[in-house]
């Protein structure tokens, strides 16, 4: 049950909150002068222990994630001292989080703030609601309970036993819609919305300090499928109470108008259907349980049978089965298996793939790769789901290949087949109106929806109103007789945590993006690795006073073509050409003799390879004998480094393992071949392997001379008082 946190849970140091970032900006309220800050000079919001915070906010709010993106929604919501948790969601990488599968928010913050933690809220059971369970529920005390529906607790059960963290399940706890139960320091109460998933709900905390609402994920649908309606008398009823927070969705808030209800995606769905008499495939979101209420009445309408195929919408079905709330028995479906056996106009087959998934059903039926689904250009293809952001070219990619296929395919937005899940602008609005709050903070999007959302509740009458990212924390206090007071104002920031983003590579590997090494893996990937192993020889040419034949001439490289390795054979012999001749001391040099190999890069026929192995070589000549291996490996590093970019502008990773060889009878005989073929004068200065070079020059003085230092000789740099002579834009560098 633990093998999976990986180091997620040892970040724990320099994490106590509070953080107060001196002369940081808190937000402005609405009815300030612009330029107007809440933080009072000289006063800062944290006190000495033996009390709390100046002008204590009593409301709380510490979003770990969610604001200022969209997914990994996981929040604190607290009075005094003490918090609720309210869900644990992740968040799916972007294309350059390469080998990553899962975002999380930072848990080893939670795990230092267990004991301040008494409750988690579920608001409902997409993923980036409940992925991150399995992280944060090791870090929170064993006591903590968790809320949710019962659908919601369904999905929540199965991924805790998936991971063995259900124990005996006594701390998970199932709510019904209304119920009114305490939860930490709040006496709260479950509204129900719609979603596209069921059993969504927002959460009423009620408090000494006032009344929160959060409305969870959702939409106004006039005419759900399941008939469980948006329940606007309770959002009514609370805001006639007086509500001095507002927390709501705002995923689409650029959106104008109104979202369509799911029995328009029934009605749409069913006349396609009865259209066509070939097979009819469809694909959806998996978690979208309301959308298969229209793919049953298509079924029933047309005499067809229905097919699931794909793993995770038999998981959500099971679930919403044991929840009783089906549209489906999984008993009458087709199994995947007998798909071939049932007439095509008398089959819906069901899958996924929206997303172009490359292990999804649908994407591999697409190139003819799926065993379960054969495509025929009789088929239909109903695409009942909307391309996230992000994956267009890929969703793109694989309609193409479809179509190439044969089938007919229905995705545009006239086909009507498919509803967002989240509000729109009229909606949003509505609520707004609804509520009326003393306070507005808009969640659960990009900062540019944040923002919109925060002028939206601006142009309906809320006053007080303002954005945040995650790990600031704001705090609110309730009005007094519609005005603001205190010291710091009645929205403000108390500060900000050093939150640290999670990472999961769908394995055990878990932990921040060092840990996985993640900036690594698209170093590697757009840039390439160089692997060098380097045999290096201590003085293999002989003691003090032998001679080193130098010469200045050209260089000859050998590659392995097949391989693309610059492999430097003991056997290669010394070749011949001019060049000029001079003896020196050779006294305790090292000489080294290199096998150079890359990945993912372009190696010009090996020419590359070869260049990187005689620069390896070259720098290694450069040390005196009995250095140790790891200056001889951060030696040759560089200047493979410094070879590789001169030569493709490329920037790999460089890997030098050094050893040192032995120095055997037949080694020695190559070595002084080589040095006797040096001394020869017809091959130019030959290393080990019998590769020539350019002769090793000694240090010279690189510092300019007869230069007119810019300052006295005593300059307070300490460096002889000529500063920095070497930048010709100075005029006085002459």
């Amino acid at each position: 049950g633990k093998q999976h946190l990986g180091s997620t849970l040892t970040y724990t140091e320099g994490k106590p909150f509070p953080d107060y970032i001196e002369n940081a900006t808190a937000p402005v309220r609405a009815d300030q002068a612009p330029g107007y800050s809440n933080i009072v000079e000289g006063v800062t919001p944290l006190d000495l222990p033996a009390g709390g915070l100046v002008d204590d906010a009593p409301i709380k709010f510490l979003p770990l994630g969610g604001l200022g993106e969209i997914g990994m929604n996981c929040a604190l919501v607290g009075t005094e001292n003490r918090y609720v948790l309210l869900d644990a969601g992740l968040m799916f990488p972007d294309h350059e989080e390469l080998g990553i599968q899962k975002v999380l928010p930072d848990v080893s913050f939670l795990s230092r703030w267990r004991d301040k933690i008494e409750a988690v809220l579920i608001t409902h059971g997409h993923e980036d609601h409940i992925g991150a369970l399995p992280w944060v529920i090791p870090a929170l005390d064993p006591s903590t309970p968790v809320y949710g529906g019962l659908f919601t607790m369904q999905l929540v059960e199965r991924r805790m036993k998936e991971y063995n963290l259900w124990g005996d399940g006594k701390r998970f706890k199932v709510i019904d819609m209304g119920e009114r139960f305490a939860a930490g320091p709040f006496a709260m109460e479950a509204v129900r919305v719609t979603h596209s998933i069921p059993d969504c709900c927002g959460y009423i905390f009620r408090c000494a300090a006032g009344t929160i609402v959060h409305t969870g994920d959702w939409k106004i649908d006039e005419n759900p499928v399941d008939g469980r309606q948006f329940d606007r008398e309770q959002f009514e009823r609370v805001g006639q109470e007086g509500v001095t927070l507002m927390m709501s969705d705002s995923t689409n808030v650029l959106s104008p108008g109104r979202t369509i209800s799911e029995s328009a995606i029934r009605e749409a769905m069913m006349q396609k259907v009865l259209g066509h008499k070939g097979r009819i495939i469809t694909t959806q979101f998996a978690s979208n349980i309301h959308r298969l209420y229209g793919v049953k009445a298509a079924a029933d309408a047309s005499g067809r049978k229905i097919a699931f195929v794909g793993m995770s919408l038999n998981t959500y079905l099971e679930a919403a089965k044991k929840a009783g709330i089906a549209p489906i028995d999984p008993e009458e479906l087709v199994p995947a298996e007998e798909i071939d056996n049932v007439n095509p106009s008398q089959l819906i087959i069901v899958t996924t793939g929206s997303q172009a998934e490359p292990r999804a059903q649908l994407a591999q039926a697409a190139t003819g790769s799926s065993r379960l689904i054969t495509l025929h250009p009789d088929d239909l293809l109903l695409y009942s789901a909307k391309m996230i952001p992000g994956n267009e070219k890929r969703v793109m990619r694989m309609m193409n290949a479809i179509a190439v296929r044969g089938p007919e395919i229905a995705m545009r937005r006239e086909d009507g087949l498919h509803s967002s899940g989240h509000a729109y602008r009229d909606e949003l609005e509505e609520v707004l109106k609804m509520l009326h709050p003393e306070h507005f903070l808009p969640v659960h999007g990009e900062y540019a929806f944040l923002k919109e959302h925060e002028a939206l509740a601006r142009s309906v009458g809320v006053r007080h109103s303002t954005v945040i990212g995650n790990g600031q924390m704001l705090g609110v206090t309730p009005l007094r007789n519609g005005q603001s007071h205190g010291l710091l104002g009645n929205m403000h920031l108390l500060g900000e945590a050093r939150l640290q983003t999670m990472f999961n590579d769908g394995g055990w590997g878990s932990g921040t993006s060092e840990d996985l090494a993640i900036e690594e893996r698209m170093r590697i990937a757009t840039e390439g690795i160089v692997v060098v192993d380097l045999e290096v020889f201590d003085n293999a040419l002989g003691g003090a006073g032998a001679n080193e034949t130098d010469v200045v001439g050209e260089s000859s490289d050998e590659t392995d073509d097949e391989t693309n390795d610059a492999d430097t054979s003991p056997n290669t012999g010394a070749r011949k050409s001019g060049g000029f001749v001079k003896n020196r001391p050779t006294s305790g040099f090292m000489t080294a003799r290199a096998r150079v190999t890359s990945r993912s890069m372009w190696t010009d026929e090996g020419r590359l390879l070869a260049n990187l192995r005689d620069a390896a070589e070259r720098s290694v000549e450069g040390l005196e004998s009995g250095a140790r291996l790891s200056a001889v490996e951060r030696t040759a590093a560089s200047a493979v480094r410094f070879a590789c970019r001169n030569y493709c502008n490329k920037r790999p990773d460089i890997i030098v393992v050094a050893h040192r060889g032995t120095l055997d009878a037949e080694t020695k005989q190559r070595l002084a071949a080589a040095a006797a073929a040096r001394g020869a004068g017809r091959g130019g200065m030959v290393g080990a392997s019998g590769t020539r070079y350019r002769a090793r020059s000694r240090s010279r003085a690189t510092a300019p001379t007869g230069v007119r230092p810019l300052r006295s000789a005593d300059g307070p740099k300490g460096d002889g008082g000529g500063g920095n002579r070497h930048m010709r834009s100075d005029p006085s560098y002459q």
